[in-house]
Parts: structure tokens; C-alpha cells; sequence
């Protein structure tokens, strides 16, 4: 029994698994059921319009039939969503589950009996105000749920993608009883179930191939197509676009709205019922409230109480304001009753006094509002009463064919009902129709509006000008039938249904379709391509060919079809090429064709016996880069550039210190690069550049225009010096740094006089080239004592206060022209270099330069930019065969620094220097002393020379008997340690 037990408490919950499965499997079949998709796809155009149609071509009386379509809608897609939860997976509470619910819980305000409570539920005991406002509100409310449901369209595109994925599937089983060998799906796809996949279809697959194997072997066959399945990338991209497509249409319908005055109770302009209302009330209440009130009733205005009007002197004053009062509401229903030109037609006009219904009852009220409303009555008018014969005379008094707006005749049973009291009974008002298409075969006191027209076909007028007592007392309502325009309105509103739905499943298949073309199709080639190198390495040397070929076949296949076309049709198919054409190629064309050049690079580099190699690290899972490779010695001229007074910028300028260094930089690099230079590295404020030489470049004769030359050792000397010049020329020129000048912060720390200023160093020697860093980071660096030489070379313009100054091992190198611009002014042992060399000056006044005039911002694209490089590309190839000195001289920049410098001003500093170096330092103060009035010097102020001087006067300018010619600037003075030249120079010594 205990077996029995156990084996039945085993069986439940496999019963219950079982029966959980077969629901799961059941829901799924009716989801994918084409019957069941048709179904949906049939209700959900007519949800989309139904209830547009409803309105546009149907009576009220039709509203019965089209909710017992709306209950079987909410019915089928209510079962849809409970079966899609059931059967697909990621499908319950994701977002097209959303979507669904919330279109399907807007069919519920589609039920004539719901929407009619929600919007047209107005209290009979308030005033008309309230009725406007829902009217108003409910018909924004039916238009934003009608646009919830547009998202329904979506099904099309489903059935559509259910109909194309079963074709590729038999399309794949097709093909696969056909191959030859079974093939493997492409890369990241045939993951996914096939629901055609079956143990006995393969095997009659393996017994065709082992029966044909040997005919095979003899004879090539072309392999069968792969089954075309979507991947997983394209059906993730597809969706997504969907869903954005939607949540934006969605949002444009939604918030676009919200823009329109009307939705927040603004119009731009008063209505013609607006001021005819106020108007018509205005004169109502001259003639009901006019005069002292006699009554016992003090409250009720003297109208709700007395059968006619009082005597008194007043008597004529208040005819004459009724028959005012009768003529504005006549002139207003003629006006407005029947107009071909209005939209809306006047169909009611009523009154109601709150106050008289609540002291008298409804009775009593509604006896004398009738009376009170009526017109043409002689105890209110007197003599001026028409006859019952005279009322034709209305169509002379309120008509007249030379106006410019038409009007219709009254017919004559509304001029009879108008000179009646007033019995129709409407929303608390007593009033009369007015329109020629109302029924009056429904009673004297049964309403035609509610009867006639719909909620939403109404107008509602009432006088807001008037105070609550008034409003309570008594109030006019006028009620406009608008069929006109909400008839208009939705028929307008189904074709912009049918437009969006259009739009959106356009848009999605557009979307998909640009997906395919630019993204996915390139990546799977990719993936081909990736594959093919890593099964055989050397093939990737012929995909390039491959490709080309391709290309050519496309292009010839181009050709034969233009031939075969008419003249008009080959001249469409040009324009509409030239207008697809795109002028650059596409990221994954580009990304393809590097594929293919890295690919044969490799096979090209390692050769056959290192296609394993590459096949094993493609397959391979590692990332790591081998960076212990030996570097290279060359040599090299190296310079310095340091941006003067960096740190009290940096604290100036904050985050905009980035932009300041970007800009100078910009010259920097700018300006060496054209010279055949490169910079190597950026420390905020200085600038490491390298003109390298390579070997055997002395004797190269490249032509001018051709590939990058190797330029001689020489040359390379006077391009950097060159280079230096004109940067320091550039800098003091430009309009951008100019800028600064001006800043308030620098010129309080650093004076008025404040420039953005250079000092540059150079020196020629040997380096060691290569990467240096880790698998974290390398960086390619230049190693060598040389390097410190060129930082302390600059470092020592601090001493001589000039902006330029080189080594001997690169003025050494230079042209013989070139040399003559250097001025010798020391020769020094700096820290870094074991032997002493001479040092010498360019001679720039930067202060001549003027600022130039900033040019008018034009746009600068990628077009012009390349046009630029191309340019400065050919410049700089002219560059080696050109005499550098010339463009020296010629520069205007510096000619414009140099002219300060007269051939005197040098005369006189060679022989105070010449006496210097002998050790003659009385005859060298002298000769320095008087550099300060020669020449035309502006700032009267030499920095060389006061550096010489200050450096014999420590000694009282006697040399010492270890006096050789060499100053040590590694030692230094204490006038010269004064200056903090050198006061970081032992980081750079080696």
C-alpha cells in the first residue's frame, strides 16, 4: 500500500508537468496558427478604424452593433495575450506584452455605454460650463486612445516574418536533402531550433551521400546554398529598431498635442458664438435686472416674478430693452441657424434660472421660464409687438442679399415655436429647436438633442461674462450641432491611421532592409573571411583578388545591363546612381577590405612555415603582446621646446590649461612635421622632437614629388633650426594666443608685458628608438644621454635670456650659409655631456612681431582638411631639394625678428667674446659694454652679453689661473644660480 502510495505521489506531479507542457505546446500552436494571426490581423484594422467609421457613416442608432464588435475584439486579444504568455518564451511582461495589454485596455473606451459615462456624464442640476469642459476633454481622450491602438499594426509585420521564415526553413530542408556533405551554419547562426529537423530525414540524407561518394570523388560539384537563417544579430537589430520606430511614433503623436493652446483652455480668438452669447446675455440682463426691485421677493429680479412689465416711468426704458434683447437673439439664430458657410449649425437655444427652481420647484419654474423665453409678447414689448400675421416680417428685418455672409429663411414652424413658451426640457434649460433637421415629432417637452445627436456632436454656448448670482438667476445656453466637423475630423482621422500605420511598417522594413544591407550581410562576409584565414593562412593572399574580381564582375554585369537599356531608362538608372553614390566608403567596407590586407600582410610576413603559427593565435584566446624586442641606435637632431611661465598659466587658466597647451602645440607640431621632424613626446609644457637620420641617407638623389625622401644629416640640421624659427615666429603671431594677452588673471601675476613665449633647444647625437613599457603600456621613447644634453641646452636660454639656442654638434652640421646666422656666445660643460662644446644663438626679437588679423571663421571639412594635407604633403617633399638657408632668409617672420641685428651689433660681440675666451676680460667688458648702443636694438638689452658680464664680474673680471675658455654651467655662480636656470637639471643628467 505504502508502494502504491509513493508510486501515485511520484505520478502527480509528472501528471501536473504533463498537462502544464501540453498547455504550453497548444497556446503555442494557436500564436503561430496562420487561422488564428489572419483573425487578429482582420480585428485589429478594424480597431484601428472601426470606431472612426462609426462615426463618419452611422447614426446613433448603429452603436449597439459596434460594441458587440469591440467585445469580441477585447475577447480574441485578450485570449491572444494569455496564449502568447503561455507559448513563447521572453514574451510575458517584455515590451511588445506591454504594448498589447495597453492597446487592448483602450478598446474598452470604444463601448458607446463607457465612453458615454466617462465623457458625457453631465448633472442635469449644474450649469452647461461642466458639460463643455467634458465634452471638450473626451474627444482629446478618444483621439489619444485611437493613436494607442495603432501599435495593433505590428501584426502585419509578424505575418509577414512568419510567412518568410517558413519558406527559408523549406527552403534549408530543400537544400539539405540535396547537399552532398552536411554543412555547418555561418557563424552565429543555426544555434536556434529548427522545426523541420527530424532523425529520419538526416538518415536518408547519409544514405544518399554514401551511395553517390564515389561518382563524387570523380567529379567536382558545386556545393549547394546555405540555408539563408536569420542570425541572432539580425533578429536583435531588427527588433530593436521596431521598438523604436514605435516608441517614437508613439511619442510624436502624444506630445505633439501638448503644444496646441487648446489643450490647456486657450483659443487664439473669440468665436462668433463666444461674443454673441455675451452680447445677447448682456442685453438680457439690461431688461430682466434694470430698475429697483417692488416685489416681495427681494431676491428674484423682477422678470421671474411679475406676469408683465411694471408700470412706472421706467415702463418704455424697459420695452424698448427687450425688443433689444429679441433682436440680437434673432439676429443671432438667422445668423448662425442655417449658415452653408458655418461648420456648425445652431439646433437649440434654451434658458434656466437656478435660483427660481429651487424657491418655486420645477413646476412653477418651467411655467414661467416658458413664458419668460417666449418672444414677441405684448406685455413685454408693448406697441412694438408683432402681430401673429407680421412674423414673416423677421426675414425682411434679419436678412438681406446684399450682405456678405448668406442666411437662411426661419421656417415657419420655428417661428411659431419661438413666439410660445419655451417647453423642451435640456440639461435643467427650457428651451426650443431651432434647426430645420431636428424631429419634432418626439413630444413639446422631450429633448431632440440627446435624442439627435451624440455627445460628442455638441456645442455648448453659455455667458461667462455675468457673476454667480446672475448665472444662478438667470442664464442663456445655446447648443451648436458640429457633425460638420467631427464627421470631417474622422474621416481625417482614418487616413492619418492608415498613413501612420504605413509609415511605421515602411519605416521598420526600411530600417531592417538599410540594417541588412550596410551591417549584417558585411559582418557575416567578415566572418567568412576570418574563417578562411584561420583554417588555411596563405589563402588569405588570394581573397584580395577574389574580391577584386568580384568587383569587376559586378561592374561588367553594370555595363551590359546599361547597354541593353532604352536612352530614358539609362538615364534614371545613372541619376539614381550618382545620387546613391556615396563619396567615401562605408566604415564596413573599409573594415572588410583591412581584414584582407592584414590577412595577407600575415601570410606575406610569416610565410608557410608560420601559417600555424597564425592559425593557433587567431584560435586562441590570449591578448597579451610580446614587447621585449631590442631597440635601434640612431642618430638623430634632437629639440627641446619649453612653454615659458607653464605653472602660473596652469594656475590661472584651471581646465582651460588643456585648450592653451593644444594651441601652441598645434604650431609646434604643425611646423616640425612639415620640416621632416616628429614629435615624440608632450609634458605639459615641453615639447621633445626628433629629426632622425637615417643611414645612407648622405648620398640619396630621390626625385622632387616622389615618395618620402631620406634626407641628408645636413639638411635635417638647418630644418630643425628653421623649424624652431618659425615656430617662435608663429607663436608670437597668432591671433588665437594673442589672446591671452589680455587675461586678467596673467596679467596680474605676471605683469602687463605678458606674452605666450617659447625658448627652444637643439642638439644632434645618437639615441636608442624602441617601445618601453609592459603589456600594460608601451610607448615608443628615445634613450641616450644626448636627450638630457637638448633639455639642459634649453634650459640654459634662462641664463643667456635669449630664445634660441643650438650645440655645436649641430651648427657643426649645418650648411656653411646656415652657420653664419648662428652666433657664437659661450662655450660651456652642461650637465649631461662628459666633453665641452660651443653654444650658440639664433637671434630673434620676438618682440617685432606684430599680431596678425584673424580671418573671418569659414567652415573647414573633412574635403578641405584633406586638400590642406595634400598640399602641405607636396610642400614638404619639395623641402630637401630647395637651399634651406634662402628660405631662411626669406621667411618674413624672421626678417622681421632679425633686422633688429646690424652687422656691427655682431662685429663688436665677436671681439668681446674673442677676448672672453683668451681670458682678456677688462678688454671684454669693454667691447660687451658697448653692445647696448649699437645697432638699432629696441629693448637697448643683449642677453648673451649681460650673461658673459655677470659671469666675470663674480671674479671682478679677472680670469682665474684654471681659466681654459670653458664655462661650467653644471657648477654655476651664485649670480647665475640667482636665475634658477638649472635648478632641476640633475633629472636629465646621465
Amino acid at each position: 500500500a505504502r508502494s502504491i502510495a509513493f508510486a501515485e505521489d511520484v505520478a502527480q506531479p509528472s501528471k501536473i508537468r504533463r498537462f502544464c507542457d501540453k498547455l504550453r505546446w497548444r497556446s503555442r500552436a494557436l500564436s503561430d496558427s496562420w487561422r488564428f494571426n489572419v483573425l487578429t490581423t482582420v480585428l485589429t484594422v478594424y480597431a484601428l478604424v472601426g470606431d472612426d467609421f462609426r462615426l463618419a457613416a452611422t447614426q446613433q442608432a448603429f452603436d449597439n452593433l459596434f460594441n458587440v464588435f469591440t467585445v469580441c475584439c477585447l475577447l480574441v486579444f485578450s485570449t491572444e495575450i494569455v496564449a502568447a504568455s503561455l507559448g513563447k518564451e521572453e514574451y510575458f511582461l517584455g515590451f511588445f506584452f506591454l504594448l498589447d495589454v495597453g492597446s487592448t485596455i483602450t478598446l474598452i473606451f470604444d463601448l458607446t455605454w463607457v465612453w458615454n459615462e466617462i465623457a458625457c456624464n453631465v448633472d442635469t442640476d449644474a450649469d452647461s460650463t461642466g458639460a463643455l469642459r467634458t465634452s471638450r476633454a473626451g474627444r482629446a481622450g478618444a483621439r489619444a486612445a485611437r493613436t494607442v491602438r495603432i501599435i495593433r499594426l505590428l501584426r502585419l509585420v509578424k505575418l509577414y516574418k512568419t510567412y518568410k521564415t517558413a519558406l527559408e526553413q523549406k527552403d534549408g530542408r530543400w537544400s539539405t536533402r540535396r547537399g552532398s556533405t552536411e554543412r555547418a551554419a555561418p557563424p552565429g547562426e543555426g544555434e536556434d531550433d529548427d522545426l523541420f529537423d527530424d532523425d529520419e530525414e538526416e538518415g536518408e540524407v547519409t544514405k544518399q551521400v554514401s551511395a553517390t561518394e564515389g561518382l563524387q570523388a570523380d567529379k567536382p560539384e558545386k556545393p549547394p546554398p546555405k540555408p539563408k537563417a536569420e542570425t541572432r544579430v539580425g533578429k536583435k537589430l531588427s527588433e530593436m529598431t521596431t521598438r523604436r520606430v514605435i516608441i517614437l511614433v508613439l511619442v510624436m503623436l502624444f506630445i505633439m498635442p501638448l503644444f496646441l493652446p487648446s489643450q490647456y483652455g486657450f483659443d487664439e480668438f473669440r468665436t462668433s458664438g463666444d461674443w454673441g452669447v455675451e452680447l445677447i446675455y448682456d442685453r438680457l440682463r439690461t431688461w430682466c435686472f434694470a430698475g429697483k426691485n417692488t416685489t416681495a421677493d427681494q431676491d428674484l429680479p423682477w422678470c421671474l416674478q411679475l406676469p408683465e412689465t411694471p408700470d412706472g416711468p421706467l415702463q418704455d426704458d424697459l420695452h424698448d430693452d427687450r425688443a433689444w434683447y429679441e433682436r440680437y437673439l434673432l439676429s443671432f439664430i438667422y445668423e448662425h441657424h442655417q449658415n452653408v458657410e458655418n461648420a456648425w449649425q445652431l439646433c437649440w437655444v434654451g434658458m434656466s434660472s437656478d435660483t427660481l427652481a429651487e424657491s418655486k420647484g420645477a413646476a412653477v419654474t418651467a411655467e414661467i421660464i416658458g413664458q419668460l423665453a417666449q418672444l414677441n409678447q405684448e406685455r413685454f414689448l408693448g406697441g412694438r409687438a408683432l402681430v401673429s400675421e407680421g412674423l414673416q416680417e423677421w426675414n425682411s428685418m434679419f436678412m438681406n442679399s446684399s450682405w456678405q455672409t448668406s442666411q437662411a429663411e426661419l421656417s415657419e414652424s420655428v417661428r411659431l415655436k419661438l413666439v410660445q413658451p419655451w417647453r423642451e426640457k435640456c440639461f435643467a434649460y427650457y428651451g426650443v429647436s431651432v434647426s430645420p433637421y431636428v424631429n419634432d415629432d418626439l413630444g413639446p417637452t422631450a429633448c431632440a438633442l440627446t435624442e439627435e445627436l451624440r455627445c460628442s456632436e455638441m456645442q455648448f454656448y453659455i455667458p461667462l461674462t455675468k457673476s454667480d448670482k446672475e448665472g444662478a438667476d438667470l442664464t442663456l445656453m445655446f447648443v451648436f450641432d458640429i457633425r460638420g466637423t467631427t464627421q470631417l475630423a474622422a474621416g481625417l482621422s482614418i487616413i492619418q491611421t492608415i498613413f501612420i500605420c504605413f509609415a511605421v511598417g515602411i519605416g521598420a522594413m526600411s530600417f531592417s532592409s538599410l540594417a541588412n544591407k550596410l551591417l549584417l550581410n558585411p559582418i557575416e562576409r567578415m566572418i567568412a573571411k576570418m574563417e578562411t584565414i584561420k583554417d588555411n593562412p596563405l589563402e588569405a593572399m588570394k581573397l584580395g583578388d577574389a574580391e577584386f574580381r568580384r568587383e569587376e564582375i559586378e561592374a561588367a554585369k553594370r555595363q551590359e545591363q546599361l547597354a541593353s537599356m532604352s536612352p530614358l531608362r539609362k538615364f534614371f538608372y545613372n541619376a539614381s546612381h550618382h545620387l546613391n553614390k556615396v563619396k567615401e566608403p562605408m566604415e564596413t567596407v573599409i573594415l572588410e577590405k583591412t581584414i584582407i590586407k592584414l590577412g595577407s600582410l600575415l601570410a606575406l610576413g610569416f610565410g608557410e612555415a608560420g601559417a600555424q603559427i597564425i592559425a593557433s593565435n587567431m584560435v586562441g584566446s590570449s591578448y597579451g603582446v610580446n614587447v621585449m624586442v631590442p631597440g635601434q641606435r640612431i642618430d638623430c637632431v634632437i629639440g627641446h621646446a619649453r612653454i615659458q611661465n607653464f605653472s602660473v598659466a596652469t594656475e590661472v587658466l584651471q581646465s582651460r590649461v588643456m585648450n592653451f597647451v593644444n594651441q601652441v602645440a598645434e604650431i609646434v607640431h604643425g611646423v616640425v612635421e612639415e620640416h621632416y621632424g616628429a614629435a615624440n613626446k608632450n609634458n605639459g609644457d615641453t615639447f621633445l622632437l626628433v629629426w632622425r637620420c637615417l643611414a645612407g641617407a648622405e648620398d640619396s638623389h630621390d626625385a622632387p614629388g616622389g615618395p618620402v625622401q631620406q634626407v641628408p644629416a645636413s639638411k635635417l640640421c638647418d630644418m630643425s633650426i628653421l623649424s624652431f624659427a618659425k615656430i617662435i615666429g608663429a607663436v608670437h603671431k597668432s591671433s588665437v594666443l594673442a589672446a591671452y594677452r589680455g587675461h586678467p588673471g596673467l596679467q596680474n601675476k605676471l605683469g602687463s608685458q605678458y606674452r605666450v613665449h617659447l625658448t627652444c633647444g637643439l642638439h644632434y647625437g645618437w639615441v636608442i628608438e624602441g617601445a618601453v613599457g609592459s603589456e600594460y603600456k608601451i610607448e615608443a621613447s628615445y634613450l641616450s644621454p644626448n636627450v638630457a644634453v637638448a633639455v639642459n641646452v634649453e634650459d640654459a636660454t634662462q641664463i643667456y635670456r635669449v630664445s634660441f639656442l643650438a650645440s655645436e654638434a649641430v651648427v657643426k652640421n649645418c650648411d656653411p650659409a646656415m652657420r653664419e646666422k648662428c652666433r657664437l656666445i659661450d662655450r660651456v660643460l652642461i650637465p649631461g655631456s662628459r666633453a665641452p662644446f660651443e653654444l650658440y644663438a639664433i637671434d630673434l626679437d620676438h618682440s617685432q612681431m606684430e599680431v596678425e588679423r584673424r580671418q573671418s571663421k569659414k567652415a573647414f571639412g573633412a574635403k578641405l582638411r584633406m586638400q590642406a594635407r595634400q598640399y602641405l604633403e607636396a610642400e614638404k617633399r619639395q623641402k630637401p631639394f630647395k637651399n634651406i638657408p634662402d628660405l631662411f632668409d626669406q621667411d618674413v617672420d624672421i626678417q622681421i625678428m632679425r633686422r633688429s641685428y646690424t652687422t656691427d651689433f655682431f662685429e663688436i660681440f665677436r671681439m668681446g667674446y674673442q677676448n672672453y675666451f683668451e681670458g682678456e676680460w677688462k678688454v671684454a667688458q669693454a667691447m660687451l659694454t658697448k653692445i647696448s648702443a649699437v645697432g638699432q636694438r629696441c629693448d637697448s638689452f643683449d642677453g648673451p652679453s649681460a650673461a658673459l658680464m655677470r659671469f666675470m664680474d663674480a671674479f671682478d673680471y679677472k680670469a682665474p689661473d684654471w681659466w681654459k675658455g670653458i664655462h661650467d654651467l653644471s657648477a654655476g655662480t651664485a649670480s647665475e644660480s640667482s636665475t634658477g636656470a638649472f635648478g632641476s637639471t640633475l633629472r636629465y643628467t646621465l
